[in-house]
């Protein structure tokens, strides 16, 4: 790579250590080979690569040398003039940031600055507003307000600061005037328009962090720290700034938030772009650190040490340095500022940052609504002949689904024969009870032990019908309880006898024990017949749930199966069921079951038809929650997504308050689609970050869609850079696991993610991956798509030669190419983007035929639109070539082809034929 290659490829690298060391290596290249214009224009790019890039100290040696060269010949540096006048702003404001920079070089240096802008007529709008920051930062107060009057009342001009960072400046300093509602008036309206700045638009919300809070605009205070805190955080150079987020954390009651900025960017005091960055962090990180040690907190740490002895050691490093910036400054303006900055009080101390759903928020309160409550069985029982009969009616009462009555019976039981001597038969009908009700409270332990005393009291008594019955329970609950193979067997065994016992109204039951058993341990075809069996005999059975039971199950098992409308019809017959049969619970659970049938039917709205009749029977809340949690996650994909945070929120605090952290971060994934449905791109990039970062942690798949969701997210929040991360991490992620067709998807991706931000010669070769990928993958038309651009990218790259050995090696992988449509569409693509190509290098006479053939593949599939496109290159080309009586057709014959939705284009073309007409005449 050349010494202009280098330079080419570090323009399109973002500020940072690898742009940096791109650059000393050009500028040793340069030095080496006495190329003297290219040693200038390294060490122009060095100066500014050196600021943002987090090395300010740096950047006053290549100014130097620039500046030195430039007024030795500057003639031959003319068209770096601009440059040089801009960079005198960024060397004014860092020799403020050195304590040992004496502040006399740094006014010389101001005076020179002026001196070079009056000989060059330009405004002195800037001069103002860097006299105005100098004044302010010695604590001059009068001054900086005069330089600030003269300030606003200098024209701008090309040297002024951007349109963003001007208002930022001015914002500053009324905001430390106490003059907040003018800052907001003077910055907020800046955000309404297109910001391109480095340093935008992160400044102006940081700016504005304080005005909005002391202002009453809380939520607008929010949103912009979140926002420029998330494009802060990955520059070293913006360390002072994110000292001032950490101090909006300490002023807003959200310590642990600040806790966790400082753990982070802690290290980058070793390598602090200066010692004013350093001493501001460390201001701001010793109030966050102090007060959690004052607060109680004391135990926490950072670092691996107390924050309360980091609070102190920080804390004098800052006062030490504003001690020695007063010392060079004259004032103990500094000092004064440090102080009140570790003395700050609250300005409100219940403002939450945290986005609810993050591990970083408080748990979510209670669902307001009103959860519908089980009916309470408080009618008396009767009085019975004797134990057996109350026995008797307490079973019948429990085989009808009437719970409540078949407890009170049971505990009425208790009460009137409990002490009185019992057989071995009531002994065991009363244990059978006894796990029946332990069941209903989820109490697996109680169940298993009444089932199993039960058991042993029917074999004494000498029953064996009831105690195969009350074995297949006991097989039931071991299946719940995870023990599937012991509940298997069980159940198995209790089956065979009753089917050879032949009571017609158990055999539905035993039978859908059977099919539980089976599907719990994998052996789902057996399941569905059994099933089938189970509902042959449903019509004697004395139990009014149990058709509705095997339904459910059925609904279950062909799911599975992947027989998503057998599954549908079935869970819909068994919500029917229970819906006639009055019993709540098993309705709750049928309508669950159908509403994820239908989810995956992609029948969203009846889906939430059920979902929403599960919530309104009464149920338990662990039922409650599932239904809750289906019915969120369908919401969150919604335009009624919305509706699904709040849920999601709680089931994340329930979860976390509960210990499951395997669950939680897919939890978050699904909050965070529905944030950014809902437009609320922070708040999904917030939980769809802790998200990630749990999945990667465990190395699961799962974090390949998370990053997938968060690059849209990105694209949303326009952090460029994230995106690009994001799908590099992707590709990398794919490419291991051998899947050329998915890598040249995402590396495609990535490339035109590239190409959208000019990166033009790094598009290029992710292009030329991507091709690879495709053409692996065995898709050949979608991997000339991949070569076309590769060509283009590399002529705006401004390698023409490369860009033409690229068109060649797409024009040979055109020939071979099928005549169907997706072929001949990227043929016609590659046609007109060649023709373009062509004539950028004065090639015209090869571009014509090109632009000539693009508009016939279009025309061929009825594309009048792209067809208008190719007829209006293929007419300025003739034209351009003096062939004007050859072009008038090609347009007219283009703008017929266009449609009337298309006035634009249209009006492209009427103005081209008029073009000709005048250069007839």
């Amino acid at each position: 790579m050349n010494v202009t290659e280098m330079l080419d490829r570090a323009r399109e690298l973002p500020y940072g250590a690898a742009q940096i060391a791109l650059l000393e290596q050009a500028i040793a290249h340069a030095d080496a080979q006495r190329l003297v214009d290219e040693a200038f224009e390294a060490r122009v790019l060095a100066t500014t690569g050196y600021v943002y890039g987090g090395e300010p100290a740096r950047s006053f040696v290549t100014f130097s040398w620039c500046l030195s060269e430039f007024d030795q010949d500057p003639v031959r540096h003319g068209r770096w003039t601009h440059n040089l006048l801009w960079s005198f702003k960024a060397m004014v404001n860092a020799m403020t940031k050195f304590p040992e920079i004496p502040l006399g070089r740094t006014t010389d240096v101001l005076d020179d600055m002026e001196r070079r802008w009056r000989a060059g007529g330009h405004s002195l709008h800037a001069v103002y507003a860097h006299r105005h920051m100098l004044a302010r930062h010695v604590g001059d107060l009068d001054a900086a307000e005069q330089w600030f009057d003269r300030w606003n009342t200098a024209p701008r001009d090309d040297l002024s600061d951007c349109v963003g960072c001007d208002p930022t400046s001015k914002a500053h300093w009324l905001a430390a005037s106490g003059r907040d509602e003018e800052a907001v008036a003077l910055a907020e309206p800046v955000l309404a328009g297109r910001l391109t700045c480095t340093e935008q638009p992160q400044s102006i919300y940081t700016t504005l962090l304080l005005p909005y809070l002391r202002t009453g605009r809380a939520d607008a205070a929010r949103d912009a720290h979140r926002r420029a805190y998330r494009l802060h955080r990955t520059h070293l150079a913006d360390l002072a700034d994110i000292a001032q987020h950490v101090t909006f954390c300490g002023l807003t009651g959200n310590e642990v938030l600040g806790l966790e900025i400082v753990e982070r960017h802690l290290g980058w005091l070793e390598r602090s772009p200066t010692p004013y960055a350093t001493m501001t962090f460390a201001a701001a990180a010793a109030l966050v650190l102090g007060r959690l040690d004052t607060s109680g907190h004391g135990g926490l740490t950072v670092a691996g040490r107390p924050v309360g002895a980091v609070a102190e050691e920080l804390s004098a490093r800052a006062l030490d340095l504003a001690a020695r910036f007063d010392a060079r400054n004259g004032t103990d303006h500094q000092s004064e500022r440090i102080r009140e900055t570790l003395a700050a009080a609250p300005i409100d101390a219940g403002f939450r940052l945290a986005a609810p759903g993050s591990r970083r928020a408080r748990p979510m309160p209670a669902p307001a609504s009103r959860v519908p409550e089980r009916p309470v069985w408080t009618d008396p029982v009767p009085a019975t002949d004797g134990p057996d009969e109350l026995l008797d009616a307490a079973e019948a009462h429990f085989r009808t689904r009437r719970e409540g009555a078949a407890f009170a019976a049971w505990a009425a039981f208790d009460e009137r024969y409990g002490a009185d001597p019992l057989t071995d038969l009531q002994r065991a009908r009363r244990a059978d009870g006894a796990g029946s009700r332990a069941a209903s409270d989820d109490d697996d332990a109680g169940a298993e032990a009444a089932w199993r005393e039960a058991d042993a009291l029917f074999a004494a008594a000498g029953d064996e019908v009831r105690r195969q019955v009350v074995r297949g329970r006991l097989g039931m609950g071991l299946l719940r309880s995870g023990r599937a193979d012991e509940g298997r067997d069980l159940i198995e065994e209790s089956t065979a006898y009753l089917v050879a016992d032949g009571a017609p109204e158990r055999l539905a039951r035993a039978y859908l024990r059977l099919a539980y058993a089976q599907a719990a341990t994998g052996r789902i075809p057996e399941s569905v017949a059994t099933g089938r069996v189970a509902q042959q005999h449903a019509g004697a059975a004395d139990d009014p749930s149990v058709l509705g039971q095997i339904l459910a199950l059925r609904a279950q098992v062909l799911s599975r199966l992947g027989e998503s409308e057998e599954a549908e019809s079935a869970a819909a017959e068994s919500r029917a069921r229970f819906r006639a049969v009055g019993l709540p619970d098993e309705l709750a659970h049928a309508c669950f079951l159908h509403g994820v049938t239908l989810r995956q039917l992609d029948r969203g709205e009846e889906a939430l038809a059920a979902f929403d009749e599960g919530l309104a029977a009464p149920c338990g809340p662990a039922l409650r929650r599932l239904v809750t949690r289906q019915r969120a996650g369908l919401l969150a994909n919604s335009a009624r997504a919305a509706e699904a945070i709040a849920p999601l929120a709680e089931e994340i605090a329930a979860l976390t308050a509960a210990g499951d952290r395997e669950t939680v971060p897919h939890t978050q994934y699904e909050l965070a689609i529905a944030y950014l449905n809902a437009g609320r791109p922070l708040d999904a990039a917030e939980v769809g970050e802790e998200a990630l970062a749990a999945f990667d942690a465990a190395a699961e798949p799962q974090a390949l869609a998370v990053r997938d969701l968060l690059v849209a997210v990105y694209h949303e929040l326009s952090e460029h850079d994230s995106v690009l991360a994001q799908l590099t991490a992707m590709a990398e992620t794919i490419a291991a696991g051998g899947d050329p067709e998915a890598l040249a998807q995402v590396t495609e991706r990535l490339a035109e993610a590239l190409d959208r931000l000019d990166r033009d010669a790094t598009a290029a070769a992710r292009f030329a991956d991507a091709a690879a990928a495709w053409s692996t993958a065995g898709r050949a038309v979608d991997a000339l798509r991949a070569r076309r651009r590769h060509a283009t990218s590399l002529l705006w790259a401004g390698q023409p030669e490369a860009a033409l050995a690229a068109l060649a090696e797409a024009d040979a992988a055109a020939a071979p190419l099928p005549d169907e449509p997706h072929a001949v569409w990227e043929r016609a693509m590659l046609d007109y983007d060649g023709a373009r190509l062509l004539d950028r290098l004065d090639r015209s006479a090869e571009a014509i035929p090109r632009a000539a053939r693009a508009g016939e593949g279009f025309r061929a599939l009825g594309a009048g639109t792209q067809a208008g496109f190719a007829g209006l290159l293929h007419g300025e080309l003739l034209r351009s070539a003096g062939r004007p009586d050859e072009a008038g057709p090609v347009l007219s014959a283009a703008l017929a082809q266009v449609p009337d939705d298309e006035p634009a284009l249209r009006g492209q073309l009427e103005r081209a034929l008029s073009g000709l007409a005048e250069d007839r005449f």
